[in-house]
């Protein structure tokens, strides 16, 4: 049966006429370790933490009462502590955020008041003890930030006990009104995170599908621009995957639903991996029509995923028909790219049937226990034990550098120190250099706002589409959150505390606290660089060759090839990242990352043949296999530790298929790789 005999309704199902450009450049800022994740934009989450701090103002503002900002800074950082998904979840973080957070403001705001260098002493163990937290997962590391920034916040803020009780008293009062407005008054569905998390990943899919069509319909001349739009997508899809794993993990119901459509989506990435690289190989084929008709008709398929995986209850009758009908026409014509897209169609046809469980409710899991005794003596890893030492100096430091300069509103500074700090000293920097970006941005803005709009009524006005934008996006980009999250702390104060010069106080402010995290994060206990460079790069050798001698050995699907294939594009991304982020740091010479991009785009190139490979039938070949995992070990030791003895396998036969070809490929770049470093291989 010929494709154009077939039974086809996919021209009723809209076409994407380009690649998203919001996705676009999230891969690009993605591949320098920034986080850029446009499907997390939370507009009820904004809208909901907007009318949380905008009650609390107006209230202020009309009852002439400015010390209610605290109300609205409890309200506001309450908001930020809600991790999402299931309600008990949130309301033990919320609820913990709101007691720690009154108990740090009062004992700071107190013990600054009896002198500023008790007050100092006092932040040691309140910065210290919450920066512990991350011990127990993502949602209790955001809540110990916040705390340690309520704490240098309240320095600031001396008093009496009595008046640091009534600081904590109003505090708790914003605490209380956005648990209430958030869990019992304006509910979120806590499955609406995932279904975002899944249609993120197709939408990555479906821009990737275009890409691939405009490669095979330019030929040979698209082949070098694909090669560098190659490494985004795929980095940019396995990244997406990972997050929403995470995410899913933490669901108390739905779990396994959405899981298996991760896996799903998972394996229409492998399918267009397998499209991709027969591209890029160039070769020539002669049903080069019927494969752009078939891979048109795939997008249609992919963009009508997202669309429904997007929503609580999908529609995918139409869906599923056309899927068959796909993989059918696909399985009539005899090439790699019509197998893979055949593969594709059938993963998509049986995502179909997992997302009509959405509506059963099926497929669920139950809930998992909460934090119980053993968890809360979990033992606190070095890499934590660090992280509360370094953020502790640095605040220290802050404090002490903002105290003798006068600076309005100098909790700015040591707040920036807090937020910006990471576990992991190497992704510190990065998040300081957006603190100060987005503040500038923000802080201009703001002076361009108090120009504008002069009247206490106007400023008001504004503050609530700025709020909401603020809480839309923390989970998008840190950059665009710092952008809004400034003229909405300028705008309060100037409504509530009235000052000159807010806009300059918090950009000098912030990038006072950035600089001190980023050195901070270069002097106390920072990564070793080239060491860790190695291991990534041997991790990805060992990974991307274990997925190439499964394949060889197995010849077929199956969950350890799927396991394998996942391992290997999830270290392959660590690498590219890695490399992206030493070149923002100016390292390309030193660690010579010109050669280390050669070794990455051979293990892409080996990626995409085994993928290719793993959809044909052919017997398996184990002896093959065992080879290939020793050339595997060989390289990866050779990277890790380039010196005088590196032995590294030479080429001893021809290539018989595009697998040798990649391993040739691979075995070629770590050469040079090994070499840059000086080191004579024997």
């Amino acid at each position: 049966m010929s494709v154009k005999a077939s039974q086809w309704t996919s021209q009723s199902l809209r076409r994407p006429a380009r690649a998203s450009v919001a996705y676009r450049i999230a891969r690009w800022v993605e591949a320098y370790a920034f986080t850029a994740t446009p499907e997390r934009i939370g507009v009820q989450e904004g809208l909901r933490a907007a009318t949380a701090v905008s009650v609390i103002v107006a209230a202020a503002v009309w009852l002439h009462w400015p010390s209610l900002s605290w109300a609205a800074f409890g309200a506001f950082w309450t908001c930020l502590a809600d991790p999402g998904g299931p309600y008990r979840s949130r309301l033990a973080c919320m609820a913990t955020f709101a007691a720690a957070g009154s108990i740090a403001a009062w004992v700071a705001s107190a013990s600054a008041g009896v002198n500023p260098v008790l007050g100092g002493a006092v932040l040691l163990p309140l910065i210290f003890l919450p920066s512990l937290s991350g011990t127990y997962g993502a949602a209790a590391a955001q809540v110990g930030v916040l705390v340690c920034v309520v704490a240098v916040v309240a320095v600031a803020y001396p008093g009496r006990p009595d008046v640091g009780l009534e600081l904590a008293g109003r505090f708790s009062l914003g605490c209380l009104w956005a648990i209430i407005l958030c869990i019992g008054i304006w509910r979120t569905h806590p499955q609406a995170p995932a279904r975002r998390a899944v249609a993120s990943v197709l939408a990555r899919l479906r821009d990737m599908t275009i890409e691939l069509i405009d490669l095979h319909q330019r030929g040979g001349a698209g082949i070098a621009h694909w090669k560098a739009m190659n490494a985004e997508h795929r980095r940019s899809v396995r990244a997406a995957l990972e997050r929403a794993r995470s995410l899913v993990t933490e669901l108390q119901t739905g779990r396994d639903r959405y899981m298996l459509e991760l896996d799903l989506a998972d394996r229409i990435f492998a399918g267009l991996i397998a499209v991709g690289h027969d591209l890029e190989e160039g070769r020539h084929s002669p049903h080069e029509e019927i494969e752009q008709e078939l891979a048109d008709r795939l997008l249609r398929l992919i963009a009508e995923a997202t669309d429904q995986a997007a929503r609580r209850t999908p529609d995918v009758v139409q869906l599923s028909t056309e899927a068959v009908a796909l993989r059918h026409a696909a399985w009539t014509v005899d090439s790699v790219v019509a197998r893979a897209i055949g593969a594709a169609a059938q993963a998509t046809e049986e995502l179909c049937d997992v997302l009509r469980k959405r509506t059963t409710g099926l497929a669920s899991r139950p809930a998992s226990p909460g934090v119980g005794a053993r968890q809360v003596l979990k033992p606190i890893p070095l890499t934590i034990l660090r992280h509360a030492a370094r953020v502790t100096a640095a605040v220290v430091v802050a404090y002490l550098i903002a105290m003798p300069l006068n600076l309005s509103f100098s909790y700015w500074a040591t707040m920036a120190t807090v937020v910006v700090l990471q576990p992991h000293s190497a992704t510190s920097w990065p998040r300081s250099l957006e603190r100060m970006v987005g503040s500038i941005a923000g802080g201009l803005l703001a002076a361009g706002l108090l120009v504008a709009l002069p009247t206490k009524l106007a400023l008001l006005a504004v503050i609530f589409p700025i709020a909401a934008a603020t809480m839309a996006v923390r989970l998008v980009n840190y950059t665009a959150f710092v952008f809004f999250l400034t003229p909405l702390f300028i705008l309060v104060i100037e409504l509530l505390q009235p000052a000159a010069g807010l806009p300059s106080a918090r950009i000098v402010d912030n990038i006072i606290g950035g600089l001190v995290g980023i050195a901070a994060s270069l002097l106390l206990w920072p990564e070793r660089g080239a060491s860790k460079t190695g291991e990534t790069l041997a991790n990805a050798v060992r990974a991307n060759f274990a997925f190439a001698a499964g394949v060889i050995a197995e010849r077929g699907i199956s969950p350890e090839l799927e396991r394998l294939r996942r391992e290997a594009g999830v270290t392959s991304t660590a690498a590219e990242t890695l490399r992206h982020r030493m070149i923002l740091e100016g390292q390309s010479k030193r660690a010579h990352l010109t050669e280390m991009a050669g070794i990455l785009e051979a293990l892409r190139r080996l990626a995409g043949a085994a993928t290719a490979t793993s959809l044909a039938t052919q017997s398996p070949d184990s002896e093959r296999a065992a080879a290939l995992q020793e050339t595997a070990e060989a390289l990866a030791e050779a990277i890790r530790q380039p010196s005088s003895n590196a032995r590294l396998p030479s080429r001893v036969h021809q290539p018989h298929d595009s697998i040798d070809q990649a391993t040739f490929a691979v075995i070629g770049a770590a050469r040079a790789y090994v070499e840059a470093f000086g080191a004579h291989l024997v």
